[in-house]
């Protein structure tokens, strides 16, 4: 296994091409939260809400160093790569043959020439983890193995999101998609994201969370460019519908972006909105445009998973 590091930077660092092999890679499922009271008299407790929590992962690494001194500069650069201080994304790297995910070398090989090292590793690039680190422990020495766990917690939302957007191309040999993100469920022909003069259409959303317009952190923008008078965007399947109260004109841009900014031209148009919080359910929308009839609008977001 591989573990591939992202940082705020862009810059990106692979653990096995440092030396590093990836035991094991646990990902725990969402925390959920639920908030209650207690009633006198009644038994039992009020459940007021259950929201989601955090959600923690463990990245278990050993390295075999080839002297002792070797050992002590590997265990400081582990440490050097887990001491930033901002939140970064981790991906998954799996072998791409049935195999034992690490190997010892024979005796008088060095570090690197055992050809059944992990080298055949598939980083799965379509989903990532945006994580800080809330723990490490002490890298535990046997002899020139070392072996250390490493504990994250997902920053801000806890869900995994796609590499991608909807407006990136949908395909398989770009290295930000990959199987398994919910794309296979809807035909490629039919999987719109930009729609122009359409007064209804459909929206799929890949993942299983629902994109909500008030959501800090999560990336779902509605662009709306023509002309129009009482703008309405609504999602009939679940009944949410976003309304200006205004007009725009042709060469105007409107747009909703979280959390609750809505604007015009880049002016805030809050005030004169119905203030209320579009969504898109997993899977299949219809969503109807009323008050335009010559208009662009397209649908830019991440898929996000539970």
């Amino acid at each position: 296994m591989d573990t591939l590091i992202e940082y705020s930077t862009g810059a990106t660092l692979s653990l096995v091409k440092e030396g590093y092999i990836t035991q094991d890679l646990l990902i725990r499922p969402i925390e959920q939260k639920a908030s209650s009271v207690d009633v006198d008299g009644r038994p039992g407790v009020v459940r007021e809400s259950v929201n989601h929590g955090s959600r923690v992962i463990i990245l278990s690494v050993m390295y075999i160093a080839s002297d002792e001194l070797d050992f002590a500069l590997r265990r400081d650069k582990l440490f050097s790569i887990f001491s930033d201080l901002e939140p970064f994304y981790i991906y998954e790297g799996r072998p791409t043959y049935k195999t034992s995910t690490y190997e010892f070398e024979l005796p008088g090989q060095t570090w690197g020439e055992n050809p059944q090292l992990p080298t055949n590793i598939e980083v799965l690039k379509g989903k990532r983890y945006k994580v800080i680190r809330t723990n490490m422990n002490e890298v535990e020495q046997r002899g020139l193995l070392g072996k250390v766990d490493v504990e994250f917690e997902t920053y801000q939302l806890p869900y995994a999101e796609s590499s991608g957007t909807t407006l990136d191309a949908r395909t398989f040999d770009k290295e930000i998609w990959q199987t398994g993100q919910g794309l296979v469920a809807a035909d490629p022909t039919t999987l719109k994201y930009v729609f122009q003069n359409e007064s209804s259409f459909q929206v799929y959303n890949a993942g299983d969370v629902p994109l909500k317009t008030n959501l800090r952190d999560m990336l779902f923008e509605i662009e709306f460019r023509g002309a129009s008078t009482n703008l309405s965007i609504r999602n009939v399947t679940n009944g949410t519908q976003w309304q200006y109260n205004g007009s725009s004109g042709t060469n105007d841009v409107i747009k909703l972006e979280t959390p609750t900014r809505f604007t015009k031209n880049g002016s805030s148009i809050f005030k004169d909105t119905n203030r209320k919080v579009l969504v898109l359910n997993p899977g299949w929308n219809t969503i109807q445009i009323t008050g335009a009839t010559q208009f662009l609008i397209s649908f830019k977001f991440k898929f996000y998973y539970k």
